[in-house]
Parts: C-alpha cells; structure tokens; sequence
C-alpha cells in the first residue's frame, strides 16, 4: 500500500445519493460524473449550481492529486454575470467541501488567477489560506493558454 498524499482523498470512485446536494442557499445538481478527466487523469464531479429553480453556475470536484493539481486545484466554479456578488460561489464550496469531507479529503487545494479578487474573496471566506502567491503556470498548460499566466493556490481545511 502506498502513502496518500497530503492532498489526496481516499475514494476515488463517485458515492451514491451524491445527485442533488441541497445547502441553505443554493443546491447542487449534479450534470456528471467523469471517472478520468482528459485534462488530468482525475477523476471528478460537475454539478450545475442553482438558486431555487434557476441554474446559476457551475461546480466541480476533482478526486485526487497530481502534478497539474497546483494550477488547476481541486474546485473549481463559475458563477453567471447576472448573480456574482451575491456569495454564491460561497455558498456552493460550502457543500462541495461536505462531498469532499464524505470522499477523505482533509485538505482541498483551490486555486485562482492572480487578478480575481472576487474568486480571491469567495475562497478566504471559506476558509482558504494563501500557500502559493503567483505561482507561474507551465507554458504548456491550458490555462496560460488561455490568458492565465499565474495563479494564487490556497489550502482549505476540512473538518
């Protein structure tokens, strides 16, 4: 048996009843399950987020760790124009941190761009602590291909 890391979960694999995840504010629906990410090999949930019955966002998971976890972290989400600022994406990390504690997860690494103050905001709030200020993505990585350079990581933990 190998060490798990730091930053690991024990199951990989999806748990049952994990369909509809439902906080104080908003709910979590979950759109899929992928077994093994082509953008990293890990294995993670995608749940539309949504306020009473209106899809709001996006949420995702990510079951593991690797190389690629400290540009890509291990949640990620996107909350639509029309309802940032509002602690949404606050709301929703709350219940992804729940998922995470029921996979062994003690650790979350959550990452974000060095100029999104609001994604900076949403992950303090939840607790997130700075243990990487502008890390510089791989050239080769899809994000700096997309106009993400460097990246803040934080530590959030659970329990």
């Amino acid at each position: 048996m190998h060490d798990i890391h730091y930053y690991d979960c024990i199951t990989h694999t999806q748990i049952k009843d994990k369909e509809y995840l439902k906080g104080p504010v908003v709910d979590l629906k979950l759109i899929s399950f992928y077994p093994d990410s082509q953008l990293d090999g890990i294995p993670y949930y995608w749940y539309e987020i949504y306020l009473s019955n209106i899809a709001i966002g996006k949420i995702s998971l990510r079951l593991g760790y690797n190389e690629t976890t400290l540009v890509n972290g291990q949640v990620g989400y996107e909350i639509d124009e029309p309802y940032r600022g509002h602690h949404y994406g606050y709301y929703a990390l709350e219940i992804i941190k729940c998922l995470a504690m029921d996979h062994g997860f003690r650790y979350l690494i959550v990452t974000t761009s060095v100029d999104n103050f609001r994604s900076q905001h949403v992950i303090r709030r939840a607790g997130g602590k700075m243990v990487i200020a502008d890390y510089e993505v791989p050239k080769d990585h899809i994000f700096y291909v997309l106009g993400k350079p460097r990246m803040n990581i934080y530590e959030i933990k659970l329990g």
